[in-house]
């Protein structure tokens, strides 16, 4: 079979930690046929030099004229890469060796799908493992999943280039322009997840703002309302309040009993509107959502609502269900994982 070949576009920008082992984690692929473009945003650190050490061919260096931000160099990355399919890999992670060559043999051999990540390994910033991450593998679990949220690590993603360049990542989206260009994608191809692990993600532990906090929670409202608007379901903009604060986990917001009880109805309302569409797992679209209601109800003190609610009536069974897993991780001090 011949081996197309693949772009792994790589921002940097003051990396110079991690960037070497970065580097060579692409290198080292066991698929071969592989460029790696690295552009460097304005770095004021020794990234640079970093990167001229390497005396690899298969390395394409390019310069921004000044630190321009994070998806004007994504974008940047785009438009030099000659790859048929696109590889991710932030400056600060690793790719496991046989990352690239299942990814693509996937894609290859896929055409329906526009898109795959993997599995992931978090570690610290010392390299020390953290935890595994899986997301969902099937095609509908995958769409289902992302009318609430995102299920791709950007450094474990590939993407046919042709769909990347076109769509592109929107500057108005900085911070979760990730996210934003992958629901557009699911409009086009199929995603999915392919069930091994692909990269190390690297967690750092820098507290954020309260002002990059705030920026960020207006952005997710915007894609909210991007995806609910693209999910035909009609709302009012505090409805759309009700519904990113739910998404951004935002316990306070829903400390009035007002807040609480308009999230119930909207809970009804989302899940009801998705359930009648078809496209969906209705079973995983009621338990991500339900899900998150009780860790609201559990952490703002409403015990006797989890008992006497109408989104019980919706799907009795796993509603008791969801609501054991949840009371007995809350026993051992646990949070439950997301899927």
């Amino acid at each position: 079979m011949i081996q197309p070949l693949i772009s792994v576009i790589m921002p940097v920008y003051n990396c110079e930690k991690y960037l070497k082992e970065a580097i060579e984690s692409v290198l080292s692929q066991t698929y071969q046929n592989v460029e790696l473009v690295i552009v460097n945003d304005g770095s004021t650190d020794s990234s640079k030099e970093i990167i001229l050490s390497f005396k690899d061919s298969r390395i394409r260096f390019f310069e921004n004229e000044r630190n321009s931000g994070i998806v004007f160099t994504r974008n940047r990355g785009l438009d030099e890469a000659n790859g048929e399919f696109v590889a991710t890999l932030d400056s600060d992670d690793i790719a496991l060796p046989e990352r690239i060559e299942k990814q693509a043999g996937f894609l290859t051999m896929n055409p329906e799908y526009g898109m795959c990540g993997t599995f992931y390994y978090a570690i610290d910033s010392h390299g020390k493992f953290i935890k595994e991450i899986r997301f969902p593998t099937n095609y509908r679990d995958v769409a289902t999943f992302m009318t609430l949220g995102n299920c791709f690590c950007n450094s474990t993603v590939m993407i046919r280039a042709k769909l990347a360049k076109e769509l592109r990542y929107r500057e108005k989206y900085d911070i979760v322009e990730d996210y934003e260009m992958w629901w557009r994608i699911t409009k086009r191809a199929r995603l999915t997840n392919l069930s091994f692990f692909g990269t190390k993600y690297r967690v750092h532990g820098n507290n954020i703002s309260v002002a990059k906090m705030n920026d960020m929670f207006a952005l997710v409202k915007k894609i909210n309302s991007q995806i609910l608007t693209d999910l035909n379901i009609v709302f009012t903009d505090h409805e759309l309040e009700i519904h990113s604060n739910l998404l951004n986990r935002n316990i306070l917001y829903f400390e009035t009993e007002a807040h609480f009880n308009e999230l119930e109805s909207w809970i009804r309302k989302f899940y009801e509107k998705l359930q009648a569409d078809g496209k969906y797992n209705n079973s995983l679209l009621y338990h991500l959502i339900v899900q998150k209601w009780i860790v609201i109800a559990f952490n703002t003190k409403r015990y006797k609502r989890l008992f006497d609610n109408h989104l019980i009536t919706l799907n009795r069974l796993a509603y008791f269900g969801i609501l054991l897993k949840r009371a007995y991780h809350k026993l051992i001090n646990k949070e439950p994982g997301e899927y």
